[in-house]
């Protein structure tokens, strides 16, 4: 029997008390480093969803009155689902809602963004860096190894 462990890419992200695992696949860097391109397709959807809700073009003290709390709900859960739309692409489906669920609170989780995809940013740029050190010690041992056959 031949049996090979593999390990998978990645890293563990901690969220307020929530670890999560950011797979760092080549597969799913496309997915992150296209994570604004996907959430506004799904941006797209959900304002799809709530189109037949007329969203006020602006609101201020005369108008707030006239605000039908349906229009408030739909939309923030349109906001809602853009923000969990981001969360699930960049750490798989079903993550926004476990999130959410200890931290219901989508102002901070939408400010969370953009600090954690840098980090996540820079941890994949260290990443990349081992793996290039990694690679130039192989082809440096590789070269060695030919030298003394020679």
């Amino acid at each position: 029997m031949v049996k090979v462990d593999i390990q998978r890419t990645g890293f563990p992200v901690t969220i307020g008390t929530l670890e999560l695992w950011f797979d760092s696949s080549i597969e799913n860097l496309r997915r992150f480093f296209n994570v604004d391109e996907i959430a506004q397709e799904r941006l797209k959807e959900a304002q799809e969803k709530a189109k037949h809700i007329h969203f006020p073009l602006e609101v201020n003290v005369e108008t707030i009155d006239n605000i039908d709390v349906k229009t408030v709900d739909a939309a923030f859960d349109v906001n809602k689902e853009f923000i969990a739309a981001q969360y699930d692409i960049i750490f798989g489906d079903g993550t926004f809602k476990k999130i959410y669920q200890q931290y219901p609170d989508i102002l901070a989780l939408e400010q969370a963004l953009d600090p954690l995809g840098a980090a996540i940013a820079e941890r994949i740029g260290e990443m990349e860096e081992e793996r290039t050190e990694k690679i130039e010690a192989k082809k440096n041992e590789y070269l060695k190894k030919k030298a003394q056959k020679k």
